[in-house]
């Protein structure tokens, strides 16, 4: 019988971090859903991991581009991550491989458009609402990518401007129960299923991100004061290539 932990890792992303690329100590951030042109909400998150000399890994959906290419293109250029996270962000895709490819792919085309390098692909995958299927695991070693995974979930996408310490408080204890951890903050949120009332606008909801920089400033410095240290993705991505070829 398979206990909640093993349960959880194959049935979603959320992983302990003993099995992924996390050494004690140390947190790796990632954001998701974004880029976010309102209230310049990526832009100063990317000023704010500029200025604490944080990198983290951006999952970014390939609907969310067009609106400001050229976000994707300053976080690549600062350091950080690039990882797919489709195109449309349709979580009942993963069941379906001929649907989570064309997503995949989809939002790998509208990255490369951006960034202007016709073949660029990402090396890693975070599917919509963290969902993992066995079509999943079969379509992406074919696509040549893996798994980008989290060892918590805060819930900020819950969250808003009016509580976000919430979120920095329960995400630094988990830090402090794992000896580190690779945690999620959303800088956009994109609609709940069946959400009557969605304004990324309202500064009072959930679905307004204007808080993330704050938030994400909040939590590195906690996280400092505690002595965890950031690690920086590309050195996360390169322990995880060494792991797929061990498993």
């Amino acid at each position: 019988m398979y206990s909640l932990k093993k349960l959880r890792a194959r049935c979603t992303i959320w992983h302990s971090i003993e099995t992924v690329g996390i050494a004690a100590g140390e947190i790796l951030l990632s954001f998701d859903d974004g880029p976010n042109p309102i209230a310049n909400t990526t832009a100063r998150l990317l000023d704010v991991l500029q200025q604490e000399d944080v990198r983290g890994a951006f999952c970014v959906c390939g609907k969310s581009i067009p609106e400001e290419p050229e976000l994707v293109h300053r976080i690549m250029s600062h350091g950080h991550l690039l990882v797919n996270h489709t195109y449309f962000h349709q979580p009942f895709a993963v069941f379906s491989e001929r649907d989570l490819k064309k997503e995949i792919e989809a939002c790998d085309a509208e990255i490369a458009g951006a960034l202007n390098i016709p073949l660029f692909k990402t090396q890693f995958f975070r599917p919509a609402c963290g969902w993992r299927t066995p079509g999943l695991d079969r379509l992406l070693p074919r696509l040549q990518k893996q798994l980008f995974p989290i060892t918590d979930f805060g819930f900020d996408t819950n969250m808003s401007r009016h509580n976000y310490p919430k979120w920095v408080d329960r995400t630094l204890e988990a830090a402090k129960r794992d000896g580190g951890g690779l945690f999620v903050l959303h800088d956009r949120r994109l609609r709940f299923w069946g959400e009557r009332f969605y304004d990324p606008t309202d500064k009072d909801s959930s679905a307004y991100r204007g808080w993330v920089p704050d938030a994400a400033a909040l939590l590195i410095r906690r996280c400092r004061d505690e002595g965890f240290r950031f690690v920086d993705p590309h050195v996360f991505a390169g322990r995880m290539k060494k792991l797929e070829r061990v498993s």
